[in-house]
C-alpha cells in the first residue's frame, strides 16, 4: 500500500532533521544559542552584541569566539537553524498519534498557536525570516534550508486537506500561515494554561473556516 500524503509530509520532514546532527552541540554552544534567541526575542535582534550576549552569559568575548569564531553572524545562523529543527521535532512529535487528517491538522494548528503565543523565539524566527526577504542579511545556503522547511511545513497542512477531500491552493495555506504566524499578537493571551487551550481551539477553528472557503471558491461554489 502506499503510502498517505500525511505519511508523506511526516517522512519529508523526518528526512530533513536527519541532514543536521545536533548531538555534537557542545553544552556552551548549546547555552549561547539559547541566550541568543532568548535575548533577541525579547530586547530585539539588532540590540544584542557579543558583548551584551556576553554579559547575559557572565562570559568574556574570548569564550564567545572559541564556540563561534565567526562572531554573531554564525551565530544568528545557528540560532535559526536549531530552532528550525526543535520546532519541526516538536510538531512531529505532536502529530505521530494523530489517525485521521482532521486530528492531524487540528494538531498541525493546535502546535503552531501554542508555539507563536507561548515561544517569542517563534515569533523572532518569523521576523528575522521576513527582514532578510528585504534586506538580505543571511547566507544563501542558509536562507534556502529556512525556506525548504517552510515549504515543508506547508506541504504538512497540504496533505492534511487533501485527506480531508478538500482542494487547497498554496495561497490558501499561506493565508493559513499568516493567520496563526500572527497568533501572538491577535491572541492577548493571557498566560493561563486554560487560555492558551482556548486559543489554540479558536485557531483550529478559524483554519478550518479558511480551509474550507479556499475549497469552494476554487470550486466554483
Amino acid at each position: 500500500m502506499s503510502p498517505s500524503p500525511r505519511e508523506q509530509a511526516n517522512a519529508a520532514v523526518r528526512e530533513f532533521l536527519s541532514k543536521r546532527d545536533w548531538s555534537a552541540q557542545t553544552p556552551a554552544r548549546k547555552r549561547i544559542l539559547a541566550a541568543f534567541l532568548r535575548l533577541a526575542a525579547t530586547s530585539g535582534y539588532n540590540s544584542v552584541s557579543m558583548r551584551t550576549l556576553g554579559r547575559e552569559l557572565g562570559l568574556k568575548a574570548p569564550s564567545l569566539y572559541s564556540s563561534f569564531p565567526q562572531g554573531k553572524e554564525q551565530i544568528v545562523a545557528e540560532s535559526l537553524l536549531w530552532f528550525t529543527h526543535g520546532f519541526a521535532r516538536e510538531l512531529l512529535d505532536a502529530v505521530q498519534d494523530t489517525m485521521y487528517a482532521g486530528d492531524y491538522w487540528a494538531a498541525l494548528v493546535r502546535f503552531h498557536v501554542a508555539q507563536q503565543v507561548s515561544t517569542p523565539e517563534a515569533d523572532l524566527w518569523n521576523l528575522l525570516v521576513a527582514s532578510d526577504k528585504v534586506a538580505g542579511f543571511l547566507n544563501q545556503g542558509l536562507r534556502e534550508e529556512l525556506a525548504f522547511w517552510q515549504l515543508l511545513h506547508e506541504e504538512m497542512y497540504t496533505a492534511a486537506a487533501e485527506e480531508m477531500g478538500l482542494s487547497v491552493t498554496r495561497q490558501t495555506i499561506q493565508a493559513i500561515f499568516t493567520l496563526l504566524d500572527g497568533a501572538a499578537h491577535w491572541s492577548a493571551w493571557d498566560g493561563t494554561a486554560a487560555h492558551l487551550e482556548s486559543l489554540a481551539d479558536h485557531g483550529v477553528a478559524l483554519t478550518r473556516s479558511l480551509l474550507e472557503v479556499g475549497a469552494a471558491t476554487r470550486a466554483g461554489t
